[in-house]
């Protein structure tokens, strides 16, 4: 009994994440002289999160745990981008994007555990998400995705919340099944960006200020 409750000072495991991401905008609206442009949250977009997670018990109290992992995460969302021409405000083009984009992402917690109850340990986590862009592809109108890394901040940083419970099928094994939810608070975009690139209408624009969030159902075994 004193090995097992050793060995559980430090729990590995593994997870795999379903999750729905999505863009929320807060400042819409970018203009240069020759165009004007919004945009609009146009729905998420589903994408999954995997990884190894890792435990650490805080001090002699089963209770506390500090909690990190090492994942890549697959991130996206929906927008609705509005073009007019900057001098009659005439419609130039009505355009539905869909991005995605890829984090190593190192999640840092605090994770609130119940004692065993007839084989269930029921938890909740507070904490951060910080990742780092390696991948980021955006179409146009259901066209080829093509790859806008240049237009996105390299980094992540977010708010995540949580719970969820363990079902202990085997000595120190367990069954993992959460939820969680990250709210960024950092800048999707970076300043600008050239707009009709190559040809003879690029221009420079300001990109506008949105962040990335998303929700996640969390399913994995802790060793």
């Amino acid at each position: 009994a004193t090995h097992a409750q050793d060995t559980k000072k430090f729990r590995l495991g593994i997870t795999l994440a379903p999750n729905m991401g999505w863009i929320g905008y807060s400042d819409k609206k970018v203009e240069n002289n020759s165009y004007k442009q919004e945009y609009k949250a146009d729905g998420s977009r589903i994408g999954f999160r995997f990884g190894l997670v890792t435990d650490f018990q805080l001090g002699a109290n089963a209770n506390y745990f500090f909690s990190t992992g090492l994942f890549l995460n697959n991130l996206g969302g929906k927008s609705v981008v509005t073009t007019k021409l900057a001098g009659n405000d005439s419609l130039f083009s009505n355009a539905k994007v869909e991005a995605k984009f890829q984090y190593v992402e190192l999640p840092l917690s605090i994770k609130l555990k119940t004692n065993e109850i007839g084989y269930m340990t029921y938890f909740g986590q507070l904490g951060f998400d910080v990742g780092v862009l390696t991948g980021a592809k955006a179409r146009v109108d259901g066209g080829d995705f093509e790859d806008v890394k240049d237009d996105v901040f390299p980094m992540r940083v977010a708010l995540a919340v949580g719970g969820g419970l363990e079902y202990n099928f085997s000595g120190n094994t367990s069954a993992l099944i959460g939820i969680k939810y990250s709210n960024s608070f950092m800048n999707l975009y970076q300043k600008d960006t050239k707009l009709f690139e190559g040809t003879a209408l690029e221009t420079k624009m300001d990109l506008p200020k949105g962040k990335l969030h998303y929700a996640e159902l969390t399913v994995g075994v802790l060793f």
